[in-house]
């Protein structure tokens, strides 16, 4: 359904803004440009659900829209079902957004606090001209009971909603234009354990209810496999691993993929503690991005930055000690 080829992505902050703060500070350093996603390739299956992970800083949530378009790569191709999202003009991308639809990490940044509920889901719905008054309130009361909400809280306003019903709300936004392939952006990290479970529930009913490719992003390795199929491990910009989720600690894990597991699994007894923090996007580090901190690195990985390659039946790694 997607395929990114070789997708880079560097954030670089305007020239007039580095030069105010020179002036001003009387510093002669310019601010340097962030590289969040470097030369990264990765395919999606349709009916899948892949999770994403990485820590912060990963360049987890800038892949997620250079897949939905939000983001033009520098470098690379993103194809969707046969197309160059790179490409597309105005009205083109106007008309993908009928079959990607994003879910944004915090619902209450994300909803326009003057409108109303029934107004924030109407919008795509009025922009794209599909159906009348009457349908478009019959659409929208249709997908609040779907995401567990009633219709009758249709005209609250955002802060009047909790939490877990932000999100429903924005679960609810995003499915209004029936897409085919749902990127959601931690959709659970603001929410209560117990919040948590619901959300979770329902998104896994509803990829099965109406047939959708999902892109779960999320830090927490441990929820992700609870949902997804395929999980895809980024770290400073760069894929580390993809694997089937039923392959979790059955292989030889990339280093990295060790140190989540093992902190998101108390019980294990291959604890892997990890020191340092994670590269700076400003200044990464030459050779493999996780090296300053990988236990097992040696000179290639301080100075050759390792190719992902097929270690086995759906595995890729990228990893100079990993092997077939």
């Amino acid at each position: 359904m997607l395929n990114l080829e070789n997708v880079t992505k560097t954030f670089r902050p305007p020239a007039s803004l580095g030069q105010e703060i020179v002036s001003l500070f009387g510093r002669r350093k310019e601010t340097g440009a962030v590289l969040a996603v470097r030369n990264l390739s990765l395919q999606l299956k349709p009916g899948e659900i892949l999770g994403l992970v990485g820590e912060s800083g990963s360049g987890k949530s800038t892949l997620g829209r250079l897949m939905c378009g939000l983001y033009r790569p520098e470098a690379g191709r993103v194809i969707f079902e046969g197309r160059d999202l790179t490409t597309l003009d105005k009205r083109e991308k106007q008309l993908l957004s009928l079959k990607i639809q994003f879910m944004f990490q915090d619902p209450a940044s994300s909803l326009n606090p003057r409108l109303k509920a029934r107004a924030a889901l109407s919008e795509g719905l009025i922009i794209h001209h599909l159906g009348d008054r009457v349908q478009r309130r019959q659409t929208i009361d249709r997908l609040l009971e779907e995401v567990g909400l009633s219709p009758k809280l249709a005209d609250r306003y955002p802060h009047q909603f909790s939490g877990g019903q932000r999100q429903r709300l924005c679960l609810a936004r995003a499915l209004s234009l029936n897409p085919s392939l749902l990127i959601a952006d931690e959709p659970t990290s603001a929410l209560d354990v117990s919040i948590q479970a619901q959300i979770i529930d329902l998104l896994l009913d509803l990829k099965a209810k109406r047939g959708l490719t999902m892109v779960l992003i999320s830090h927490d390795l441990s929820l992700v496999c609870l949902m997804a199929d395929r999980v895809a491990v980024m770290y400073g910009g760069q894929l580390m691993e993809v694997f089937p989720r039923r392959l979790l600690g059955q292989v030889e894990h990339h280093p990295y993929v060790k140190a989540l597991w093992a902190s998101a699994d108390s019980a294990t007894d291959d604890a892997f503690i990890l020191d340092g923090e994670p590269p700076d996007p400003q200044n990464p580090p030459p050779g493999c991005p996780f090296h300053p901190r990988c236990p097992q690195a040696d000179e290639i990985c301080r100075t050759t930055i390792a190719p992902m390659k097929q270690l086995g039946p759906e595995y890729l790694g990228a990893c100079h000690h990993l092997s077939t």
